[in-house]
């Protein structure tokens, strides 16, 4: 998944337990799960639940990025047996260094609920579904005001990236603040596909034609993160941002919270619906390989995922697990798009090291206007 900032004032220690996993080495009949992933993603009910059925202790540590997760796993020996890990770009650029182990689907026997339209998504980044199975997901669109958006424009396109990327729409919204994310993985390939590219590349003559569009919108531009922009949302203090579904939902309830009167919106993009994909993988490090897979398998089934998608309002990747929730969850298009936007969903290609570096100082003299 994307960059959840939300989560970061846990980043540094362990919702479940007091520190992170030990390196130590453990006796192989030692029924513990060392589990690393984003703050919200495991309720603990669920975490309960899983060790009264077998008897496994669950250490769950918290990171705050992807980078973050990845560095740690890229050092050798992180001690976590199992991870979310983003399936784009950071996935499909681990694989070939060898971070992860092949999954024994034998050991995985509810691996039939998982949905079939994110597998063969993820086979763009894992081509045999080998070392990864989709957990959660969610999309990229624009998450606004309606009323701030109506005031400015009452004819706003408000499913069109042109709402940000033409200069003479984006100045409609200048006063009530628009941000936009910022890592290069979300912006650059969204702003390829909007200027009709098929794909990202890091051909100098691309990031030129992308460096003069940003250039263009820039200036109205109030903020460049992904801290904070949905409680700046849900104040009133943005009105429009590209950002993820998930953070639009995270904004919906920060406005209920605060009791501002604020309404948030979401819509997927007309030119292009990037998708984002957090998926379970062992590390080739794991000590404690079947307590990964039977905690995969455990919560692939539809009650168990059923009350993962409840307790964190995000989207689950498990098909029968749909049905058993709430109608607010199931018919809510931020969270689970129609047909016809499904249809369209795309993720990301893997990047290789040296396009990884050119379009990161792409982006950062785009974002700097240097």
């Amino acid at each position: 998944m994307p960059l959840r900032p939300w989560c970061a004032a846990l980043a540094a220690g362990c919702v479940l337990a007091a520190c992170a996993p030990s390196t130590a080495v453990s006796p192989p009949e030692a029924k513990v799960l060392n589990l690393y992933s984003w703050a919200e993603y495991f309720p603990s009910s669920v975490i309960h639940q899983f060790e009264a059925e077998t008897g496994i202790k669950v250490n769950y540590s918290v990171f705050d990025s992807n980078d973050v997760a990845e560095t740690t796993l890229s050092a050798g020996q992180s001690g976590f047996d199992l991870v979310t890990v983003n399936a784009s770009p950071h996935l499909g650029r681990q694989i070939p260094k060898g971070l992860w182990r092949p999954l024994d689907r034998t050991r995985i026997r509810n691996f039939g609920n998982v949905d079939a339209r994110l597998l063969e998504m993820m086979r763009r980044v894992d081509p045999d579904n080998r070392y990864a199975i989709p957990y959660m997901w969610g999309t990229i669109g624009l998450i606004y005001n309606p009323e701030k958006i109506r005031a400015a424009m009452a004819d706003a396109p408000v499913d069109s990236l042109d709402m940000v990327f033409r200069p003479e729409l984006i100045r409609r919204f200048d006063k009530c603040g628009v941000s936009v994310l910022s890592a290069w993985v979300d912006m650059l390939p969204l702003m390829s596909r909007y200027l009709g590219q098929p794909e990202l590349t890091a051909e100098p003559a691309v990031l030129d034609d992308l460096a003069r569009s940003f250039a263009r919108v820039r200036p109205m531009i109030r903020r460049i993160t992904a801290s904070g922009y949905y409680d700046q949302l849900a104040r009133g203090e943005l009105c429009l941002s590209i950002g993820y579904s998930a953070d639009a939902m995270v904004a919906r309830r920060r406005a209920e919270e605060l009791q501002t009167g604020v309404e948030i919106d979401f819509k997927q993009p007309r030119e292009t619906v990037p998708a984002y994909i957090d998926a379970y993988a062992i590390p080739a490090t794991a000590r404690h390989v079947e307590s990964a897979l039977r905690f995969i398998d455990f919560t692939l089934r539809p009650e168990v995922a059923a009350e993962l998608a409840t307790a964190t309002g995000f989207a689950i990747a498990n098909t029968p697990a749909i049905a058993r929730l709430s109608p607010q969850l199931r018919d809510n298009p931020i969270i689970y798009p129609p047909p016809d936007v499904r249809e369209r969903l795309s993720l990301g290609r893997g990047y290789s090291l040296t396009e990884t570096r050119l379009l990161s100082r792409a982006w950062l003299r785009m974002k700097t206007g240097n």
